[in-house]
């Protein structure tokens, strides 16, 4: 059998899905085939059982099915310009399952999502003969070529991410940068996206530190020098978001600080692999990320690298 899966999200989204489409691979002993941001092909040919699309078309041969895995209208149109005899739909809840779609779909089901980890959510929705056990997302090693930075033993630090309330203070990176380097770790690589106040930032918190000891990549890195600078980083310090996916996926420590967004769907937990979340310091349930003290941040730091 061959497979087509439609997905227009961001980064961290599109590599939650990669246990799921590992799944079908193993289904249809053939890689999945890939159909979404021109962007993110990088970080597709890192992910086992999935295989790199490029542009949705005819050309592309015929799949013996397509499978939408959000409601967006890109997914939609990518599923349309590809053939195949079964196309099918799968969304997170009901509601975002409209008229037209059952237009273009043989199929068009929903699965709520129930505030359970996300990747979790997307293997056992697109289902399959059991005894399949779930793995968290894994990428493979970048090839050495992406490498724009030599980061082995080095703290990379990802501020920011696609919505600045998740984002911690200028002030508490910087004192965390100083008690990392205190415990003889670094240098300390800054990066993050080329938004305004994501380079504003960057340049606020590395401002002042000697260039050999922390370095401003804000904006800087290529997405394939992104993923090779988290692959090598002795730990990965980050607000919840994209980076904190891909550098659990490569086995590296990570400490993620979480605020306005469910730990519970966007964290797997494991000894090298934690999570500090806001509410631990507000009545609120989903407070903003700066109410965490840089105290309990270089705490779990200290505790992952131990354990690591």
């Amino acid at each position: 059998m061959r497979t087509a899966v439609a997905y227009h999200k961001q980064l961290g989204d599109t590599l939650l899905l990669q246990p799921a489409l590992e799944r079908l691979a193993a289904q249809d002993h053939e890689d999945v085939v890939l159909y979404t941001l021109a962007a993110h092909q990088p970080l597709v040919e890192l992910m086992p059982g999935v295989r790199w699309g490029g542009t949705a078309n005819h050309h592309a041969g015929a799949f013996d099915r397509v499978l939408a895995l959000d409601q967006g209208s890109q997914s939609l149109i990518k599923s349309l310009r590809l053939r195949s005899r079964s196309r099918q739909l799968l969304t997170r809840a009901a509601v975002y399952i409209r008229w037209y779609h059952r237009l273009i779909f043989h199929e068009c089901r929903s699965e709520n999502l129930n505030d359970i980890y996300v990747a979790r959510y997307y293997f056992d929705a697109v289902g399959g003969p059991a005894p399949d056990v779930f793995n968290p997302p894994r990428l493979r090693p970048p090839p050495a070529g992406w490498r724009q930075h030599s980061a082995t033993d080095a703290v990379v630090i990802n501020p920011a991410s696609g919505w600045e309330r998740k984002s911690w203070t200028v002030a508490g990176w910087r004192t965390v940068i100083r008690a990392v380097l205190g415990m003889g770790l670094g240098p300390v690589f800054v990066a993050s996206g080329t938004a305004d106040w994501h380079l504003r930032m960057g340049r606020e918190i590395c401002d002042g530190f000697p260039g050999s000891q922390v370095r401003n990549l804000a904006g800087q890195t290529t997405l394939r020098g992104f993923l090779s600078l988290l692959s090598q980083a002795a730990i990965t310090l980050t607000v919840d978001g994209a980076a904190s996916h891909i550098t659990q996926a490569f086995g590296r420590p990570t400490v993620v600080l979480f605020g306005p967004s469910k730990t519970r769907m966007w964290h797997h937990e494991t000894a090298r692999n934690r999570a500090i979340h806001a509410s631990e310091f507000a009545a609120e349930p989903l407070p903003p990320t700066a109410l965490i003290p840089p105290e309990r941040v270089i705490e779990e730091a200290r505790s992952v690298l131990a354990d690591s």
